[in-house]
């Protein structure tokens, strides 16, 4: 990851980046005490990924201010693939911007750069920023999509089982489930929630597959465990 920035008036940098996601703070140098500054500052930087499909790659980028908004910006974003451009966007005025290219494996890069104008005092000054994301291998293999079963409602001391099914991506698949109602459990190599309600609760439950290629995906759902009103009339 390489992120470079020109301050033609020597503004001091505040960098810190991740591995998809960046944020680069650019402040303008210190105001006098009368003087109240507006700064921009690329606030999302995320891509390059794959859509669940695997049929496109996309990258975004957002840019905040804070004090007040920029007189101008200039944003451009691009994905390249194994060194050659295969996607691009640019934006004048705008403060986001995506971008997509057909999915094809390789090894994808999203590079953004920008010109923000904004007023220092009475002067108007400008910022620039570039940033490379690492290097992603995209396989653009469908990712498995799971189908959520709805909420869940069970009464002590019923027992309850439900099925989960996914499609896409590369059979078999491995399951997990977090946050389960005390008693109940997920078969990895079936995807089957069974057990007998013992605990009052209500849990938001989230359930994963993984494929035999490593994507993954996942849904949510609530599962309430309830005593009954009147478990003799």
């Amino acid at each position: 990851m390489n992120i470079r920035r020109w301050l033609p008036r020597r503004g001091p940098l505040i960098a810190a980046t991740l591995a998809m996601a960046a944020a680069v703070v650019m402040a303008p140098a210190p105001a006098s005490a009368a003087t109240t500054y507006i700064y921009c500052y690329p606030s999302v930087l995320i891509g390059p990924s794959q859509s669940t499909s695997g049929t496109t790659v996309t990258a975004d980028m957002r840019i905040s201010c804070a004090g007040g908004f920029a007189y101008t910006t200039h944003l451009n974003l691009t994905i390249s693939r194994d060194g050659a451009l295969v996607g691009s966007n640019e934006t004048w005025g705008g403060y986001s911007l995506t971008a997509s290219a057909s999915c094809v494996p390789g090894n994808y890069v999203m590079t953004t750069w920008g010109l923000i104008s904004y007023p220092a005092g009475n002067i108007p000054i400008s910022d620039s920023f570039y940033w490379n994301s690492q290097s992603v291998y995209i396989n653009c293999v469908a990712r498995p999509v799971v189908a959520n079963p709805g909420n869940q409602v069970t009464y002590i001391p019923d027992s309850a089982a439900v099925q989960m099914t996914a499609t896409g991506g590369t059979a078999p698949y491995t399951w997990s489930a977090s946050n389960l109602p005390a008693s109940f459990s997920i078969n990895p190599s079936t995807g089957l929630i069974s057990g007998r309600a013992t605990q009052v609760s209500t849990r938001t439950v989230t359930v994963t597959v993984v494929d035999a290629a490593g994507s993954s995906g996942s849904t949510q759902f609530t599962w309430s465990v309830r005593r009954e009103a009147c478990p003799h009339c």
